[in-house]
């Protein structure tokens, strides 16, 4: 049996792993970390500030220290362009690690315990996740999967390009995307996705590796096809945004690793 089970959709991966610890890291998505029910996880800050909690918001690029080496842990990832992300951030704020109320997702006991042992299927991991945004958020209805609403059609372009290829799109050609300027795309972008155009397409490449480990592929081909110049190169990334390997994510003896099938028309190998 895998160690952890990471299934991944067009805008959100989730991560579900019986054990976790890591050092300093920070990475390009906002996370919601959940723990399984009547157990806690530690956090504590780049600044030192340590918190424990049931649930909580790390907004993209928080930097964090992680405990969750007892009980395990879910994590849920969101693309900095996606519809759920922005009201995440409109709701929690976009700066600070936020813990959640114990009771937010009381309701969901059941089905986050079956996820951290790997026995919810992906239909059943897409009803969960989909409901926990929706308790955080406090919207009436789930932000589905690959929703971009809300944000400047420009941006959608933009981040669309980059996620089909991140490595060929240069500044200049995404602002002829846009119809825009460099400097205001630049603007653009960072005031609707919460993060720079660099930082996005270093995430979409981190997000295209992923992908590929699925095929079985070797390292060194999966850093090449996801943007990265060597595989070293690709493990520095990996191990500075999760704590982890690219080599533990590939290996399906500890990580069970799924795709939908949104996922992969919307990041194209």
């Amino acid at each position: 049996m895998s160690d952890a089970h990471l299934h991944l959709w067009e805008d959100r991966f989730l991560y579900a792993t019986h054990a976790i610890a890591s050092g300093l890291t920070a990475r390009a998505s906002g996370t919601v970390l959940i723990a399984p029910p009547g157990r806690s996880f530690t956090l504590v800050s780049g600044h030192g500030e340590r918190v424990q909690a049931s649930a909580a918001w790390v907004p993209p690029l928080v930097a964090r220290r992680l405990d969750a080496s007892r009980w395990g842990l879910l994590s849920l990832n969101i693309d900095p362009a996606a519809l759920p992300h922005r009201l995440l951030a409109k709701r929690l704020g976009g700066n600070r690690i936020h813990v959640l109320a114990p009771d937010l997702l009381a309701p969901l006991a059941q089905p986050c315990e079956g996820a951290v042992h790997g026995q919810l299927d992906a239909s059943q991991l897409q009803t969960l996740c989909d409901e926990a945004l929706r308790r955080i958020i406090g919207s009436a209805a789930p932000p589905a999967p690959g929703g971009t609403r809300n944000l400047d059609p420009r941006v959608c372009r933009v981040a669309a390009a980059i996620r089909r290829d991140p490595q060929a799109c240069p500044l200049p050609a995404l602002a002829e995307i846009a119809g825009l300027s460099a400097d205001r795309l630049t603007h653009l972008f960072r005031e609707q996705a919460g993060l720079s155009v660099t930082r996005y397409a270093l995430w979409a490449k981190i997000r295209r590796a992923i992908q590929q480990m699925r095929e079985g592929a070797p390292l060194t081909q999966v850093a090449l096809a996801g943007g990265f110049s060597d595989s070293a190169h690709m493990s520095r990334t990996f191990q500075s945004c999760f704590g982890l390997a690219p080599s533990f994510l590939a290996d399906p003896r500890r990580v069970q690793l799924s795709v939908d099938d949104a996922a992969t028309r919307a990041w194209p190998a």
